[in-house]
């Protein structure tokens, strides 16, 4: 009797076991589905940009990494990893887990690379997803004070009258400012070497010291030496006039049709992210981009912001392929890797 007892007793105990260990399953089965579907962004996102602080797409890049902050309630933060053109930072994200935890900010750059660079990390268009543009901003073709061209007809003019004897410059070889120079020197015919510098203050530095006559560069950075009057500005590339210079026509109405350049930015993410991080993504971003502080700081800037869809961006970067690879192999620009 006392050992029939004993062993009641003992599969009693096996069966409260193995029925603790079943709850116990069950209750981390649940816990493991709820944070397998916890909403995004569900931990720190990291925004990669990637070049130096203080450009235009570090601007960029912190701008929205404030915004949506505030508006997905998850910090954001920037990263800056330089070098390679930019293509150190870009493989970065693409080599990422595509959760949507590890974002890309880039620019037009980044299409120009894939017509430009012979050997990339990555797939320009398979290994990222291409969430959206947020914003663009024309080049503009400044001058020394001393070049005695009112406009850019004039400049043109004036080149040809000196071949070979006026040169201009870019802030690196590649940019949106390079291919504006080349695309100006299609358009005019005329014959002057174009030297690539690292970084548009240099540049800058050498127009206002008179030894380069002048260069197209992005509004960030060529907007406060317009207005303090080192250098003067001749033309904006874009299809109207800009905001942040009101007073400076377009190429397109000084007789250079179809003159357009921007500096762009976009935000992208590793291939194959989740269609619903990549809606809360799109929704998030549009709601920034429409919103007057947005535009506000971003038109300090000269750049406008844009909201498009997933295959607008990808429509648009196809077509500004064609043209970056057009200018590139009329202008014969390599670069050894």
């Amino acid at each position: 009797m006392f050992d029939v007892s004993r062993s009641m007793m003992a599969r009693l105990a096996s069966r409260r076991t193995v029925a603790r260990s079943l709850l116990a399953a069950a209750v981390l089965g649940v816990s493991g589905s709820a944070l397998a579907q916890a909403p995004y962004p569900n931990r720190p996102v990291r925004i990669i940009v990637p070049f130096a602080p203080g450009g235009a797409v570090d601007f960029v890049g912190r701008l929205l990494a404030e915004r949506l902050g505030s508006t997905l309630n998850q910090q954001f933060i920037v990263e800056n990893r330089p070098g390679g053109f930019g293509t150190i930072g870009s493989e970065l994200v693409a080599k990422s887990a595509p959760d949507g935890h590890t974002l890309l900010v880039q620019a037009s750059v980044h299409v120009i690379n894939a017509a430009l660079l012979p050997k990339l990390p990555y797939d320009t268009w398979s290994d990222f997803t291409h969430i959206t543009r947020v914003s663009e901003g024309p080049v503009v073709l400044i001058v020394n004070n001393a070049i005695p061209a009112k406009n850019a007809k004039e400049f043109a003019s004036l080149i040809q009258k000196r071949p070979g004897l006026i040169n201009t410059g870019t802030e690196s070889i590649g940019s949106a400012g390079h291919l504006a120079m080349e695309l100006f020197r299609n358009s005019t015919g005329s014959k002057f070497e174009i030297i690539n510098y690292k970084g548009a203050g240099p540049a800058i530095i050498d127009i206002q010291g008179g030894h380069i006559a002048g260069m197209f560069g992005t509004m960030i950075a060529t907007r406060p030496h317009i207005l303090s009057g080192k250098v003067r500005a001749l033309g904006v590339a874009a299809a109207k006039r800009s905001a942040a210079l009101p007073d400076v026509p377009t190429m397109i109405e000084q007789g250079f049709p179809n003159f357009e350049m921007y500096s762009w930015h976009g935000v992208y993410g590793p291939a194959n992210m989740p269609k619903d991080v990549v809606n809360t993504l799109t929704g998030a971003l549009s709601k920034i981009m429409q919103a007057p502080e947005a535009r506000e700081r971003l038109s300090t800037q000269g750049f406008e912001p844009i909201v498009s869809t997933q295959q607008q961006f990808m429509d648009f970067q196809k077509k500004e392929f064609v043209l970056y690879e057009r200018l590139i192999r009329e202008g014969k620009i390599r670069i050894e890797q």
